[in-house]
């Protein structure tokens, strides 16, 4: 009896080629092409295979859960692809809607148009005395709020503009500093925030929002929209 072990072994290293180079890629793109030569080299290697030493049914079940396992990847890639994108549309569309709206983010920097903005920062602990200032680009004091026995948080003061030798601010750009205290006169960290209005939305490099005070910003890093 004529046997053809040595076909069938060499369609075996075959196939085991072509699912080395589709599960070895990192990326697992499986082309249709690669799937149809997979099966043909599967048939003829069952065809031609030596009677007395037929393929393991073991092997065959593997070899047909590994390129159906690449297949699923390469689909769920795609869907995970096609979701990304709708994703970055709808947030697109979310930031689209902060046009002329106010954000805010970790930062110092206020812009001032006229109306009343927010001075906004975070106690990380108790402070029995805060300090709250604005600065002009100088780093000249123009506007103190002091505070006492403050408790550790978020906290919004208003600011209308008002500057403490009784005049107003004009529309620009201003900085924010907190300084805290706590009962034994040690430093306590106060995270401020920047107030900037939004002119536009870019998609470039994923979703950002643009100001004239802050350029632009991810919107991921955006912490409020007022």
């Amino acid at each position: 009896m004529t046997t053809t072990s040595s076909t069938g072994s060499a369609t075996g290293a075959s196939n085991s080629a072509i699912l080395d180079s589709l599960t070895g890629s990192s990326s697992a793109k499986a082309s249709e092409g690669s799937q149809d030569r997979f099966l043909k080299l599967l048939v003829t290697q069952m065809q031609n295979q030596d009677p007395l030493n037929p393929m393991d049914n073991a092997q065959v079940t593997s070899q047909i859960a590994q390129i159906n396992t690449v297949t699923g990847i390469d689909k769920l890639n795609t869907s995970v692809t096609s979701l990304g994108d709708r994703l970055v549309g709808a947030q697109s569309m979310q930031a689209s809607a902060m046009i002329g709206r106010h954000v805010q983010i970790a930062g110092k920097t206020i812009e001032y148009d006229g109306t009343a903005v927010p001075l906004t920062f975070d106690l990380d602990a108790r402070a029995v005395s805060v300090t709250v200032s604005v600065l002009d680009k100088g780093g000249q004091t123009l506007f103190t709020k002091e505070l006492s026995n403050t408790e550790a948080g978020h906290i919004d003061l208003p600011w209308d503009g008002s500057l403490d030798n009784g005049g107003k601010a004009g529309p620009g750009n201003y900085v924010l500093k907190v300084e805290a205290l706590d009962a034994k006169q040690a430093a306590v960290k106060a995270t401020t925030y920047s107030y900037a209005r939004v002119d536009s939305v870019s998609l470039d490099n994923g979703v950002t929002v643009n100001t004239k005070a802050l350029g632009a910003i991810a919107v991921d890093d955006v912490k409020a929209i007022i």
